[in-house]
């Protein structure tokens, strides 16, 4: 049931567009784009450019996703560094994050590590943020039975806290992926000479809509994909979600 809207939707767009009831130069019916997608992701560029812009977000997840957590923690459980950080990831994260990429290139230059850290700020504060809501939201009840059964310190960190937190943490993880992934598109198509974003700028400017309208779909069966293989791995890893006794 849940397909039925999209499948309708395509099918209406397959018959608008082959009895021209739109433009078959802007709106290519669906068959048209899903060739276009299957022959030149083999042979054209549409798979190495997936690749480039895999390996950006990769980069970018990984320098975001590591540090982000590991500060989202900190700052849970250590009040003083939550009262020193936290203002200034509240003044930073509404900001949009690729507003940053001209200073970057201005530090940086136009290259790589200007790309991959505009997409790494997109996600890192969003990581943070649910990191340390994960600890702040965190049962009391559960804490005073861990420190009933002798869990104190670094035991009570890796039995309690740790756990508690792993929901929120992949959540903030999926959320950053996403953003990441937004940032990255957004800088291939600004600045960038590779990637699906740069193919859908450079199609755009073409007007080859079949190529411009196959990179975006890749776009979006990129991030479907990689949120899912996300959810997949922390049902995968948090087991015990389904029986809280045993947390």
């Amino acid at each position: 049931m849940s397909f039925a809207v999209p499948v309708a939707l395509l099918a209406l767009w397959e018959i608008a567009s082959r009895l021209a009831v739109v433009s078959p130069r802007y709106f290519p019916a669906p068959t048209t784009i899903a060739w276009v997608l299957a022959d030149r992701f083999v042979e054209g560029d549409l798979g190495a450019q997936s690749l480039v812009t895999l390996a950006r977000l990769a980069c970018a997840f990984a320098l975001a996703a590591v540090p982000g957590v590991l500060l989202g923690l900190l700052m849970g459980i250590a009040r003083p560094v939550r009262a020193a950080i936290e203002p200034y990831i509240a003044f930073i994260f509404p900001v949009p994050k690729i507003t940053l990429l001209p200073f970057l290139l201005i530090i940086l230059g136009v290259g790589e590590p200007a790309f991959v850290l505009t997409g790494a700020t997109s996600a890192f504060f969003q990581i943070v943020i649910s990191t340390l809501g994960g600890v702040q939201t965190l049962d009391p009840r559960l804490l005073e039975a861990g420190r009933n059964y002798g869990a104190h310190g670094a035991r009570l960190f890796w039995k309690v806290i740790l756990p508690a937190a792993l929901p929120s943490i992949f959540t903030g993880l999926r959320l950053g992926l996403g953003l990441a992934l937004v940032s990255i598109v957004a800088v291939e198509f600004i600045a960038a000479k590779s990637g699906l974003g740069h193919l859908v700028y450079r199609h755009w400017q073409m007007l080859s809509t079949p190529e411009m309208y196959a990179a975006f779909v890749l776009v979006g069966a990129l991030g479907l994909a990689l949120t899912r293989g996300l959810r997949a791995l922390q049902a995968r890893i948090l087991t015990w979600q389904d029986d809280p006794g045993r947390l």
